[in-house]
Formats: C-alpha cells, structure tokens, sequence
C-alpha cells in the first residue's frame, strides 16, 4: 500500500509540474506549450481565430506549441494590471504604460528573448523611445497604423468644376486651396458645406489640428532637432480654420459636433471635405455608408515646395510577460511573438480591411482588389509618405493652459490672438519641461533630442 500511495504522490507532483510549467501532452505523446495570448482588437477576433487555428494545426503542431488566444473586453489594462500583481497574467499581452512596466520588471527586453537581436534587425530606424523603446530598450515593435488623409466628396468637386484636366474632381493641395475650395463649394441655400469640423470630439484637436501641422513643419510643437518646444508652425492652420469660420465655409455648429455625427453628415453627400483616419473606411461603408463618391488624398501643407512626412497613429505589438519566460520555453514564447509580428499575419488583416500595416512593402505587391472596401487602398498608401510621431520632453503641466484648450475657449471666440495663444503655449511648453527636471532630477529628456531628424518629402 506504501508503494501504490508513493506512486500516486508521485504521479500527482508531475502532473502539478506539467500543469504549472503550461505544458499539455498532445498527440504521440508530444509535449505541446501553452502559450496564452490577450487581446483588446475585438475587431479582428474572427480573422484572428482563424489564424490562429490554422497556425495551431501547422506550425503548432510540429514544434509542440498552442496559442491560446483571448479577447478581453472593457478595460484590458486595468485586467493586465490585475492579472500581474497575482501572477496570473498571460505570455503575451498589449502594453499599458512602457516605462512602468519596463521599471517593474514586468515586461522582457526583446533582444534577451532567443533571436531577438535579430529579430529587431528589421525595426531599425522605427523604434520611438516611449513607444517601443525605454531608455533605449526595446520591449515591443510596431505592428499596424491608422493613416490620416483628407477626405473629399468627388461629386460635390465635379459639380463645383474643380476638376482636372480629364475631368476628375481635384482635391487640394495646399491650405489656402483648401480654403478657397471649401468657399466654392459651399452653398447654403442647398445646405451644402466645404468642410466640416466636429470640434466637440474629445481628440480633434490631436487629430485634426496638430497631425495636419506636421506635414508643413515637421513637427506637431515638438522640435526634436532643438529639443525645445514650438507652436509658431500653427499659425497658418490656425488662421485658416479661422477664416473658414469666417467665410461661413464650414458647417454650423462644430462646437457642439462630434465625430461620429460627423461622419454621419459627410457620408449623407452634402460636405465637401474632412479631416479623416484609415478606421473611417469601415465607418463610411457600413456604419454610415455613403451616399456619395468619395476620395483619399494626402494631408494639404503650406506650400507644394516644401513639405514632411504626415504623421500615422501607431499601433504596436504587444509585450511578453518576464515571468513567462522564466517558467516555460522562451524559445516557443518568441516564436508565437514573431508569428503575431509577421508578414504573413499583416497581410491577411489588412486584406479582410482590419488592419493597417506598419510597412507599406509588406502590401506593396498586392492588388488593390484583394480588399473591397472603398477608400482602403488609398489610405494605405498614404504610409509611402508617413512616419511615425515622435514623444515630445516630459513636461509639469499644472497650472497651465494646453493650446488646444486656448484655441478653443479663446482664440475661437475672439479673446486671444492667434500669435498670443501660440506665443503662451511655447513660452509655457519649455517651462513646464523645466519644472518636471526639478520634480525629476533623474530624468535624461536628451533621449529626445535628434538634431540630425529630418523627415522632408
């Protein structure tokens, strides 16, 4: 009896070992790992199960992985969070605050993970520190983008005859054509407008103002070749907008606008144009599907003789849990991580209109056909002339006004200039850097100095 309870204690141990180490025992006796993967992209859950079944039944198969892949929704982070400080977080999960996680050791290096070093060897020249870098350590690596554009009602230009030479409706280049055009097209007898702006939405301001600055200047406030901060490069756009106001150009009410009514009103065909996002393309064919034929073209700048890169919203890879690496194969932990990172995977999300490829090449060669939806090849290739936005020096902002609080309450309604409002936010900007490196004697806002960026057209 001593014996058969020996050999059940000793059964038992191995199963608790096997369990604890996330390894099952597959098919011919085959260890397989476990490698759990969390996800907030509900978006794409259906595309991503079938993607990962097939690789489970592939590449699983034969090197004794399976990927647990699941959705998590409402707040991930707060989930991730949780799940970390009771030791049952996931191998592979989306990254909440970098710097936090990095300090905590909760996340691992990638080039510590077996062919990492390698593996980052494609990323070069496209890590941001405060992104994917902390402290010049890479921990997660870009994966899919949002592209901006302006978009352009085409029967609204054809029937206003701005058109080309063949005829065909001709967006704007430049910001002054932008306001001359949303003139022309306005007629307000017919309720039609030139360009709509919802400013009640939460990010306009970063989306619609300072990302259309960037391919002007170069930058959104933030100089990364001085290190210093300013604004003055808003004061053409600022005007502008102004003077659309003005010209009665833009549709009534865009305090009190928000995006998704918004959008809601370009699709019904009666606005000439708007600031717009690659995540519009699902909007405008299915949420509200448009009424109209519409376009993508590139963000208008300053002048045709000098212009920067426009920026895309980035996405990013998720990071892999240290702790993980300890307890099971980092080798099949990485080779799950660089599966969600390929070629492969991107391609097939983008062609089912999910996602946006970080590298434009990884969709070059395919035909534009492949995905249906209207609008989303033209968005892509935006990214031939996008890059990624750089972090800005921290800064100690109690107590001062943000500019888009400044245009808005003030230099909307008359109370502060143009020049005042941008001549106070760099004046305010600087100092607020100043104050957190009294706040943070330890913290080195050299990392964000570059004076050799250059991101010209």
């Amino acid at each position: 009896m001593r014996k058969i309870v020996c050999a059940i204690a000793s059964v038992l141990a191995l199963s608790i070992l096997v369990s604890s180490c996330g390894i099952s025992t597959g098919k011919k006796g085959k260890d397989f790992t476990e490698v759990t993967v969390w996800s907030a992209d509900s978006h794409s859950k259906n595309e991503m199960d079938k993607l990962v079944r097939e690789f489970n039944d592939t590449t699983g198969k034969q090197e004794g992985i399976k990927i647990v892949y699941e959705i998590k929704e409402n707040d991930i982070a707060q989930q991730i969070d949780l799940a970390l400080s009771t030791g049952a977080a996931p191998d592979i999960f989306p990254l909440g605050s970098i710097k936090k996680s990095a300090d905590n050791k909760y996340i691992e290096p990638i080039e510590q993970m077996p062919g990492g070093k390698e593996f980052l060897k494609r990323y070069e020249g496209n890590l941001v520190e405060g992104w994917h870098l902390n402290e010049g350590v890479a921990y997660t690596v870009p994966l899919t983008t949002t592209t901006i554009g302006l978009i352009y009602n085409k029967d609204m230009f054809k029937e206003a005859n701005i058109v080309d030479e063949n005829g065909e409706a001709k967006p704007p280049q430049t910001i002054d054509e932008m306001v001359e055009d949303a003139k022309i097209l306005t007629n307000t007898a017919e309720k039609k407008f030139g360009i709509i702006m919802p400013m009640k939405w939460s990010s306009w301001f970063d989306c619609d103002v300072a990302a259309v600055v960037m391919p002007s200047v170069g930058h959104q406030g933030y100089d990364t070749r001085t290190g210093k901060y300013d604004y003055s490069g808003y004061k053409k756009l600022f005007e502008a907008i102004l003077q659309i106001k003005e010209d009665g150009s833009l549709y009534p009410g865009a305090e009190g606008l928000d995006n998704d009514p918004a959008r809601a009103r370009f699709a019904e065909g009666n606005i000439g144009m708007k600031i717009g996002y690659s995540w519009d393309v699902g909007v405008l064919n299915t949420q509200f599907p448009a009424k109209c034929d519409w376009g993508v073209a590139p963000i208008p700048t300053y002048s045709t003789e000098e212009r920067y890169l426009q920026p895309y919203r980035p996405g990013w890879a998720p990071c892999i849990n240290s702790e993980s690496v300890a307890s099971k194969d980092p080798e099949k932990i990485m080779t799950v991580y660089k599966w969600i990172c390929s070629d492969e995977v991107a391609r097939e999300l983008y062609k089912s209109g999910l996602n946006m490829p970080w590298d434009y090449n990884i969709i070059s060669d395919l035909d534009p056909a492949e995905c249906e939806l209207k609008g989303w090849a033209e968005f892509a290739d935006l990214l031939k002339i996008s890059t990624s936005m750089v972090i800005g020096k921290s800064r100690n902002m109690d107590g001062r006004t943000t500019l888009a609080d400044m245009f808005m309450n003030s230099v909307w309604n008359g109370e502060m200039t143009v020049d005042e409002a941008l001549e106070k936010a760099t004046k305010d900007g600087n100092e607020a850097v100043e104050k957190y490196m009294e706040i943070n004697p330890d913290y080195d806002g050299s990392i964000r100095v570059d004076p050799n960026y250059d991101i010209k057209r």
